[in-house]
């Protein structure tokens, strides 16, 4: 498979499965930023595989899981990178808020995605919704 499959792959969300219009245009947009954001950290080659490999063991788009079930993501992650999932989560939260703007605290989200409970995804949700707007403002 070419890098530019792969990449189609991995960042169109499956069709058959769509949360809702408006959701769509906002995940997509975090999609964005997290591709953008990872590859940065971690070097193109080494993101794109951590990418590919998320998305292979949750069988699903992983922006969406994240949407949906934060801990099913964390689960996964924990599953193929082990402690380095700790790791691979604050480089991602910190380049966001300094790319954004932001000042979501690493440890709090890693907190939020272990929790599983309706306020910490609604809360999840928001960061993704303020990375978004950040990010369309650009």
């Amino acid at each position: 498979m070419l890098v530019a499959e792969i990449m189609v792959s991995i960042f169109v969300p499956n069709s058959t499965h769509s949360i809702n219009d408006s959701t769509d245009i906002l995940l997509e947009v975090f999609r964005w930023a997290f591709r953008r954001i990872v590859c940065s950290s971690l070097g193109e080659s080494a993101g794109e595989a951590v990418i590919f490999f998320i998305k292979e063991t949750l069988r699903r788009d992983p922006i969406e899981v994240l949407w949906e079930n934060p801990r099913a993501v964390y689960d996964e992650m924990v599953r193929l990178f082990g402690e380095g999932t700790k790791i691979l989560i604050s480089i991602l939260i910190l380049n966001i808020n300094r790319e954004y703007g932001l000042s979501m605290d690493p440890e709090y989200f890693l907190e939020l995605m272990c929790n599983g409970g309706q306020s910490a995804i609604n809360e999840i949700r928001s960061f993704i919704e303020s990375v978004a707007k950040a990010r369309g403002g650009r």
